[in-house]
């Protein structure tokens, strides 16, 4: 697979792609599914379904290598297709051992995949072995807790974060942090309490990496359409029109890692609407 390295200042970014979902609008948004149909009927095949990519992207910044969020990861999961990050990175000359640093957004599945592999015993390991772990406390205080962890739906969790406490050094933060002098955490919340995007500015030059903030292009249109996924969609839907208006406004260049691979491109208003413009 072809990579495209993006420039912001002093600051690279890779995306590369995990894997791609298939999503059916009457799950993912079944208050508006007609309208989401209706809408977007040019995007969808045969079967009404779209795709939904899964986008990590390797951030280097101060001679740091950060993999923002590390996709499904390569278990079979009922209903999810395996991950081929490992694949990717391989394919661009990365070695597992380049990884500085995992930065997660939020922990759902789709994002935490790659943090551990098993071993021929089927015990967990790090699948990065020398990455760090940079984890919002909010984020991880929700999640770890007995109604999850015992949940067979969130095994997930019990595979790919818990045993990061015994595996790795995890540094927990809290809100908007810097990340160094270029990367900064910016407070996301409503898709999971603790979701943050990540904010680059490096020489006049800016960018953002929403995480799940926002899931498809159409929510330019209607931010107010909040997927099953998001947990308040009423704050999902609050923070994801602040945030559209104050990337326009900043003109920064916006990735997306659920939009079409590579996600990556500005947001414009034209007419009074709201448009993406791929890079």
């Amino acid at each position: 697979m072809d990579t495209t390295t993006i420039s912001i200042g002093d600051v690279k970014i890779t995306p590369f792609l995990d894997t791609a979902l298939l999503g059916d609008p009457k799950i993912f948004m079944p208050d508006v599914a007609d309208q989401f149909i209706a809408e977007c009927a040019p995007t969808l095949d045969e079967r009404g379904l779209f795709t939904l990519s899964i986008t990590c992207y390797l951030v280097e910044s101060e001679d740091k290598r950060y993999l923002i969020d590390t996709g499904l990861g390569n278990r079979r999961r009922e209903g999810f297709p395996m991950g081929h990050l490992d694949e990717t990175l391989q394919s661009a000359g990365l070695k597992l051992e380049d990884i500085d640093t995992v930065i997660h957004t939020h922990l759902h599945i789709d994002h935490i995949g790659w943090n551990t592999v098993e071993d021929d015993a089927g015990k967990a390991k790090l699948f990065f072995p020398n990455a760090n772990f940079l984890i919002q406390q909010t984020e991880w205080d929700f999640w770890m807790t007995p109604k999850y962890l015992a949940d067979p739906q969130y095994e997930c969790l019990v595979q790919c974060v818990q045993p990061l406490t015994d595996l790795a050094d995890i540094t927990f933060v809290e809100g908007e942090t810097a990340i160094d002098r270029n990367l900064t955490f910016v407070s996301t919340p409503g898709h999971t309490p603790g979701h943050v995007a990540i904010g680059v500015y490096s020489q006049g030059e800016r960018a953002i990496l929403v995480g799940d903030t926002s899931h498809h292009p159409i929510q330019l249109l209607h931010p107010d359409w909040s997927p099953t996924f998001d947990i308040d969609p009423i704050q999902s839907a609050a923070t994801r029109e602040k945030l559209f208006d104050d990337v326009i406004a900043d003109n920064r260049l916006w990735m997306a890692g659920h939009w079409p691979f590579p996600g990556v491109g500005h947001l414009v208003r034209l007419d009074g609407e709201r448009l993406f413009q791929p890079s």
